[in-house]
């Protein structure tokens, strides 16, 4: 079950809030010190300055290049007044990691102003002999820009993975649908051109399907051939497994209690003939749900619910909390995994939820079936 999302946005105004807060009993309130009460304008001008410092980090990520300014103006005013400045200078940090972590064009400045701010710590605090304390500000500050550019890269890297394991999976998907639907034209080029050879009328509507699936089949082939010849190269010339149907959800159960997952399976409605695709879509959902159970609540009791609908092939894959739940821990789902069963859904003209139930995790889906199926 997914932990409770912390927005960007709520974190900025934590962080707001948090400097604030720290830097509020600076302020000289009109009740401290208690024998001298400040005049209005000074008890505002430094408000003003607190605000200045904490406020506008509410806006870090869209604009990050000023709201550093105006933090780092705060700073020197608080300075310059000879008043405390460590919130301030905390601010500024946080107004600095936020240029090299959200400000694409100013990146690459972040960086080389983080290496200069560390050579000058150094400098300071070394070489030039002095209280080392004194080079700590620049040795923060340079690590500030740093730790964003860092994160900035971190952030590119893992948006890569995701983007590449999303262009895996659709890669699977459009294979398995090349394979059906090859399979499908095939065999009704087969019986078109059976029945025109017999003579069976009427023998130009027969010569036309004829044609037109072959056609089919060579762009079919000629599009997705390339995805097969990757494939094919990486095997070596293996053999490829048949595309797995509902026939096989048992086998599948059967495998997934072995890796530990209690599973069940329950049918209702009247059982029919499904499509190839339709068959394969529901087989790789449940498939995928259950790898997810192993992975994110291990010994989770599951139920997969198979109902044949009047009109679709309405599936549920449901689980208990796990072990590990009951313990305290937070299983997970897989974002990866969802996202390719919801594609899945999508191809096959249905759709697909996910959400945590009662300590475990939920996922429905409803696939239509095509016009020749609900007649059957």
């Amino acid at each position: 079950m997914p932990g409770p999302v912390v927005t960007p946005r709520r974190v900025d105004v934590l962080v707001a809030a948090a400097l604030f807060v720290w830097g509020a009993p600076d302020v000289p309130w009109w009740w401290k010190p208690a024998t001298h009460v400040p005049a209005t304008p000074v008890v505002l001008g430094y408000l003003a300055l607190e605000l200045a410092a904490s406020v506008p980090l509410l806006w870090r990520r869209r604009f990050p290049v000023p709201v550093l300014l105006i933090t780092g103006g705060a700073l020197a005013v608080r300075a310059a007044l000879r008043q405390n400045v460590i919130a301030a200078f905390a601010a500024v940090l946080v107004a600095a990691y936020g240029v090299g972590a959200y400000d694409t064009g100013a990146r690459r400045y972040a960086r080389w102003l983080g290496r200069i701010c560390l050579v000058t710590g150094a400098v300071i605090g070394v070489a030039l002999n002095l209280h080392r304390m004194a080079g700590l500000p620049f040795a923060l500050l340079g690590a500030a820009f740093l730790v964003g550019d860092a994160a900035t890269a971190r952030r590119a890297e893992a948006a890569a993975a995701v983007e590449a394991a999303h262009l895996a999976e659709r890669t699977r998907i459009a294979r398995e649908l090349h394979d059906v639907l090859a399979h499908q034209l095939s065999a009704i080029t087969v019986q078109a051109g059976a029945a025109r050879l017999n003579g069976s009328p009427p023998l130009e509507a027969l010569a036309t399907v004829e044609g037109l699936s072959r056609e089919a089949l060579n762009e079919l082939n000629h599009l997705l051939g390339a995805l097969r010849r990757d494939d094919e190269t990486g095997t070596g010339g293996a053999p490829r497994r048949p595309v797995p149907s509902l026939a096989e959800i048992g086998t599948l159960l059967a495998g997934a209690r072995e890796a530990g997952v209690p599973a069940d399976l329950k049918v209702t409605g009247n059982v029919r003939e499904l499509s190839p695709g339709l068959q394969l879509s529901a087989y790789r959902i449940v498939q995928e749900s259950l790898t997810n159970v192993a992975r994110h609540a291990p010994g989770a009791p599951t139920l997969v619910t198979l109902r044949y609908l009047d009109d679709r092939l309405a599936l549920e894959i449901v689980n208990g909390p796990s072990d590990r739940a009951r313990k305290g821990g937070r299983p997970g789902a897989g974002g990866r995994g969802l996202l390719g069963m919801r594609e899945r859904a999508e191809a096959a003209g249905g759709n697909l939820r996910a959400s945590p139930t009662d300590g475990g995790f939920t996922v429905t889906a409803a696939l239509p079936y095509l016009p020749l199926e609900g007649r059957r």
